[in-house]
């Protein structure tokens, strides 16, 4: 089953946050606790970790785009796997 990957809030006065870089593609194996992007916030860049395993389905936010917090940010799940509902 497809997981939505949400903005995280990363501190307490984020609204939205940027994505400075993705360390993968779509199409590519995420392993959980492996490095998917870094992002800006409104006081430093944080790196953020998968939570989960699973094939990059979708990319929701750009580099360089910003994306208010729980914007979809990505979905991770199984190649093939239909994520038009989602």
């Amino acid at each position: 089953m497809a997981e939505v990957i949400l903005m995280p809030k990363l501190s307490d006065t984020m609204s939205e946050g940027v994505v400075a870089e993705w360390h993968k593609k779509v199409g590519d194996s995420v392993a959980s606790g492996e490095l998917l992007a870094e992002i800006e916030t409104d006081k430093a860049t944080m790196e953020f970790e998968s939570f989960y395993d699973g094939k990059l389905l979708y990319i929701g936010v750009e580099n360089g785009q910003a994306a208010p917090v729980n914007d979809v940010l990505a979905i991770i799940g199984e190649e093939g796997e239909d994520i038009e509902a989602l």
